[in-house]
């Protein structure tokens, strides 16, 4: 007969899983993204709403760790005010490539970006599970059109003097290629505690809240290339 310390050794682990929530106005996306969602291994229970008051009532009531949404428009907006409150982390899926149109309280809010040109059943089951475990997701195609926008960039305005180590300038171009800190750490040979402190750093040092907008602010600096 096992003990009771037998029986729990004998038990499998449980992978946590996730909630969501999708929020979108258009039927037939908030329909497909959810539809996808009840097939991730990541995710438990998921909910969808059309407006932003339904949205407010299930966020405050079930609290969904991962909030879906648009990246433009006061929907998106609201949203990015109002989920960080309760804990949950936003997910953004865009339109196009262009970063331009996304306010800067939106950026600072989101934990991922997808690009609808690049949905697929496993890109957002990979961003779901980035999401899970703490990292930021970026659209392979975002991170490139990012990279692209540095080239022959011009900026008029004074630049602010950030100092990075050699090792912070490798992270920040492996970010900028939509890296994990998994693969980070693999390809320079560190453990992932290392490549989290000098995120860390980086983050501080761009003043950013997020991998993707310390990319943004890092190419308007002129801190990466193209070639990085």
């Amino acid at each position: 007969m096992l003990t009771h310390v037998e029986i729990d050794q004998a038990m499998p682990t449980v992978r946590q899983q996730v909630s969501t929530l999708v929020v979108f106005e258009n039927e037939l996306l908030r329909h497909g993204l959810l539809s996808m969602l009840n097939h991730a291994p990541a995710v438990g229970q998921s909910w969808s709403c059309a407006t932003i008051d339904h949205a407010f009532d299930l966020v405050a009531r079930h609290r969904p760790n991962i909030v879906l949404c648009p990246g433009t428009g006061s929907l998106a907006a609201r949203l990015a005010a109002m989920v960080p409150v309760h804990g949950g982390r936003l997910l953004v899926l865009l339109e196009d490539l262009a970063l331009e149109e996304i306010e800067e309280s939106i950026m600072r809010a989101a934990h991922g970006f997808l690009v609808q040109s690049e949905l697929t059943v496993a890109t957002l089951h990979e961003a779901i599970e980035k999401l899970r475990i703490g990292e930021v997701s970026l659209s392979a195609g975002l991170a490139r059109n990012l990279m692209a926008r540095a080239r022959g960039a011009v900026t008029t305005r004074p630049r602010r003097e950030i100092c990075l180590t050699p090792r912070e300038r490798q992270v920040l171009g492996m970010l900028a290629g939509g890296l994990s800190n998994k693969q980070i750490a693999r390809r320079l040979g560190i453990s992932e505690h290392g490549v989290k402190r000098h995120v860390t750093n980086l983050l501080a040092k761009l003043n950013a809240a997020n991998r993707t907008l310390a990319v943004a602010r890092a190419l308007q600096e002129g801190l990466i290339g193209p070639g990085d």
